[in-house]
């Protein structure tokens, strides 16, 4: 059985003539969410290993400016991981009602 996944609702506007026209939207508001999350999480990551890396070759002059580095980029792992796992129970239990 196949099943079709939800699409978001096509907001409706009304022409001059009278006829209703649909307008696409490319993306959802949760989306775009979901989007800078990510890139946020990338970016901050991207820090991480570059601290890291200035540690290693010695090019550092504040340790604690790493240390605060490091642990931002494993509490955004942390929640990560966290809010992957709640949307996967969700969408199991939404998949699991009986219509």
């Amino acid at each position: 059985m196949f099943i079709i996944p939800i699409e978001p609702m096509k907001p409706m506007t009304l022409s001059e003539s009278g006829k209703t026209l649909y307008i696409e939207q490319k993306t959802s508001p949760f989306q775009n969410v979901l989007d800078n999350a990510i890139n946020s999480l990338n970016e901050t990551n991207a820090a991480s290993r570059n601290d890291a890396y200035q540690l290693a070759f010695g090019n550092v002059d504040n340790i604690g400016e790493i240390t605060i580095n490091t642990l931002k980029a494993e509490a955004m792992i942390q929640t990560t991981v966290q809010i992957t796992s709640r949307i996967l129970n969700a969408y199991k239990e939404i998949m699991n009602i009986q219509i």
